[in-house]
Formats: structure tokens, sequence, C-alpha cells
């Protein structure tokens, strides 16, 4: 599912664009304002692949990729920002926007304290694919077989099988991790737990946590592309067609998936997965303010949606 070339379109759809219109999508000018409830694709300062985008609120918006590339949008425009790294990034969260995590290949962390990024040296050289937290104190790091947290004052690491690719938890205590080739595993201040969603698979793509009883996995097998926990048993629900790299939600009942040229989005009965960005895109990530989503991809595509 990876490195896919990414053809797209600059504008507003409501379907599918026209992929002939490569070669001129880094030359239209930002979008400001994106009609409620239609895609718009963004300028890229950057035509590197977007590996992850995390939003603070609406107006400031992270995304992250190739060659140590930092974006950050405000006033309606993304800007590059200066990166201490060529590495390539793949993850972004934060806490708020003078606490901010990237991590990236060869065990790249790196930190923005509001004014600059510097980078912050730790023991592992384990890639990192994924990065959540709970708090500026509560910071987990996945990816490869390793799992690395940050409690505030040092970092401590786990080791596990196959490769971690996404993390997401609900406070200290209820952390999950996922990824191919590995299972599902499960924090809950007590040594990790294996778990096993569904038979026939260890690979699960993405992993979102909204509470203890309800949690999201994502998966390739047909039928079963999505795998929900209500706190008592996993129960496949299937997308139809999207397999997601990446899932964000709003509320239970308002959940967005990206992944491959698929979204997907949740209302509480059923995925509804549309191409909003043509059959050959290949989108990594999504995150989601309050009233918008914005999804990352290859050679710099940036999709927002405002709800």
């Amino acid at each position: 599912m990876k490195y896919i070339p990414l053809v797209l379109v600059l504008g507003c759809t409501a379907s599918a664009p026209d992929s002939a219109d490569v070669a001129e999508s880094m030359a239209v000018e930002a979008v400001t304002a994106c009609p409620t409830g239609t895609w718009c694709i963004e300028a890229s300062p950057a035509a590197v692949l977007l590996h992850s985008v995390w939003a603070v609120t609406a107006d400031d918006v992270f995304a992250v990729g190739d060659g140590g590339t930092i974006l950050r949008r405000t006033h309606d425009t993304w800007t590059v920002m200066p990166s201490p790294t060529t590495n390539h990034l793949r993850a972004v969260w934060g806490s708020s926007s003078s606490d901010v995590w990237a991590g990236g290949v060869t065990g790249t962390i790196l930190h923005f304290d509001g004014t600059a990024w510097s980078v912050v040296p730790v023991a592992s050289t384990a890639d990192v694919d994924a990065v959540w937290g709970s708090g500026s104190s509560d910071v987990w790091f996945a990816g490869s077989g390793t799992a690395t947290h940050w409690n505030g004052a040092g970092f401590s690491s786990f080791g596990f099988g196959g490769a971690l690719l996404s993390v997401s938890g609900t406070g200290p205590n209820d952390v999950w991790l996922t990824g191919e080739n590995t299972n599902l595993h499960h924090w809950t201040g007590t040594p990790w737990a294996t778990v096993l969603p569904l038979s026939g698979t260890t690979t699960f793509f993405a992993v979102l946590a909204l509470a203890t009883n309800d949690v999201w996995v994502t998966d390739f097998v047909p039928g079963k592309e999505t795998v929900h926990w209500n706190g008592s048993k996993w129960t496949p629900v299937r997308t139809n067609s999207g397999i997601f790299d990446g899932l964000s939600a709003l509320a239970a009942n308002d959940i967005w998936g990206a992944g491959g040229n698929h979204v997907g989005h949740w209302d509480g009965t059923a995925w509804t997965t549309v191409q909003p960005f043509g059959t050959s895109a290949s989108l990594w990530s999504v995150t989601t303010p309050p009233g918008n989503v914005w999804i990352v991809g290859d050679r710099g595509l940036i999709a927002h949606r405002s709800l």
C-alpha cells in the first residue's frame, strides 16, 4: 500500500477530478474558502510525500513529510517551517501549539516549543511512524518494532515483533499499538497485552481509541476493513472498499478515515467511502479539529473539508 504515485487537481470538488491536470497542481493559490460539504485541495509549498497531519485548531494545522519537511497552516495559508533535519518525517502530534512532537526514520524525534523545532536525542534508532499522547508528559512514539515513551523527564522503550504503524489512547493507562505482522497491543499501566481482534490476520494499519469501550482498528481483509471494540467484543465493520492508514474522530458517530485513494466517514451506523481525489491518489493521514477535516498524501496533497 505504500508510496503509490499521486495524481491530484487543485480546487474544490464534489467528485473525482480529472487526473490529467497534475502539471498545474502546484501553481494554483491556496483556497481560502471551502464550501461546506465539499473537498478543496489547498496549495502546498512542498511537493513531497506528506505522511502525517495534526490540527491544534482549525487555524493552526501541522503536516510533516519527506526530507524533513514541516508545514504549518495559519490564516488560510500553508508555509514551510525551518526544520532541523532532512530525515523523512512520518508522524506529528501535540498537546498544544507550543508542545508539538514529530517523528521519522532512524529514530528521529523533533520537538516544537512554540518558537523553533529542535532535535530530541533518543537512544533508539527505530523508525517512528506514529505519535500520540494524553498530555505533555505522556507521549508515545511507535515504529519498526519499538514503542518509546516520554514521561516529561526521559524516555523508555518497549520491544515488539513486526512493524508498529499506529498508536492511540484515551489516557496514560489506556494506550493501543498496532501495525504490520504485530497484532494489536494494549497498555493499561502494566505490561503490554497482545490482543487479537480478528482471526487469520496479524496486521492492522491504524488504531483509534475514543473510549475504553470504543476502539477502532483498520485491516485489509475484504469485508473486515475496520473492526470495532465495544468493551466486550470485536465486530468487523465493512467499508466496502476503503482501507484506511489514518483515522480521526469528532465524535463516536463522526469518524473519518483515509488510505489509498479512499476517504471514509462513519456516521454511527455505516461507513460511506468515496474517491474524491481520483483513483491514483495516495492518502496517509487525517485530522479533525471541530468543524473541519484535513487529509494529506503524496506529492504534497493537502485536502480540506468544512463540515
